[in-house]
């Protein structure tokens, strides 16, 4: 019998331990983590807390990459901040428009849309991807939603304090060194510039059919979000280096009849003659270069110009 209170015991201890642990590490990576002062996650944190900006982008790495802040911003005499990230997905796009609607209201709001935005991920990378906004799981309850599409026990893992920054340890690792801490961003408002010039050839963009109806789901929800909010929305599909027919393609025609239904403008540069002969312009098959976001900003300030004249 005493040995099997001591068992009981030491098993208590043991629990106590694991939960001041894990209370303690999470305190300290939640705290480097809001402190960051560079960085994607710093960018993700400023959207979701701080901006006021004028005119919101929301996209990937396109958006990150093709639309330069200054010139948008110049063109339209409003500030302007880019909230694309490298593998973001629509999932995350609406929560960071849910979060930043419920601190104010923009202007305008500029959502690039990929060819393959509702593409099926087998691996689920979409939703992993979402791992990113975990950190704001218990002071934003508005992105909460979101958060749990990750999976099944994502709420019961989430009662955890480092579970939301485990995959974000190593970065928060490299922040403790002075030299990357204390480093200012390397963005201008979010937009972040690509040097190099592509050198493959043109490629055919392979097309991929089938529409997963969750991604579709959010997409209308941020559209609609938008025209709730009565926030003008515009949607942009910005240039490629890939052969692709976008009538053909079942992701860019859902994403524009979502559109249609809701009166939202749609600017398609996809293929544009501007930048479909000109491999000058491009960093990479699906990204411009400076010289390109260059030129595709100095045409979409122009456009979005028109569009607010035109009201």
């Amino acid at each position: 019998m005493a040995d099997y209170k001591l068992i009981i015991k030491r098993f208590g201890i043991l629990v106590i331990a694991m939960f001041l642990l894990d209370w303690g590490v999470g305190a300290v990576l939640k705290h480097f983590y809001f402190t960051k002062k560079n960085g994607a996650d710093y960018r993700t944190n400023h959207v979701i807390n701080k901006t006021k900006a004028d005119v919101l982008i929301f996209g990937s790495s396109k958006a990150a990459y093709h639309y330069d802040t200054k010139i948008i911003g110049d063109s339209l005499h409003l500030s302007v901040y880019n909230a694309g990230r490298d593998l973001s997905y629509i999932y995350y796009h609406y929560a960071l428009l849910e979060a930043a609607l419920k601190r104010y209201t923009p202007k305008l709001i500029v959502l690039d849309t990929r060819a393959n935005e509702f593409h099926m991920f087998k691996n689920g990378e979409d939703r992993d991807r979402i791992n990113v906004l975990l950190p704001y799981y218990d002071s934003h309850p508005e992105l909460r939603q979101v958060c749990l599409l990750r999976g099944p026990f994502e709420r019961y893992k989430l009662l955890s304090k480092m579970y939301p920054y485990n995959s974000l340890i190593l970065n928060e690792l490299v922040e403790l060194l002075p030299i990357a801490r204390y480093k200012k961003d390397d963005s201008q408002d979010g937009y972040i510039a690509k040097y190099g010039q592509f050198k493959g050839g043109l490629r055919p963009y392979t097309v991929r059919d089938a529409v997963d109806t969750t991604a579709a789901l959010y997409y209308k929800k941020f559209v609609e979000l938008c025209k709730l909010r009565k926030v003008p929305l515009v949607v942009a599909f910005s240039p490629i280096y890939q052969d692709i027919h976008a009538a053909a393609n079942r992701n860019v025609q859902y994403a524009m009849q979502v559109c249609k239904n809701n009166n939202v403008p749609v600017l398609n540069y996809l293929r544009d003659t501007t930048f479909a002969s000109k491999p000058q312009y491009f960093y990479d098959d699906l990204h411009l270069n400076r010289q390109g976001s260059v030129v595709y900003s100095s045409i979409i300030g122009g456009k979005l110009r028109q569009l607010s004249t035109h009201k």
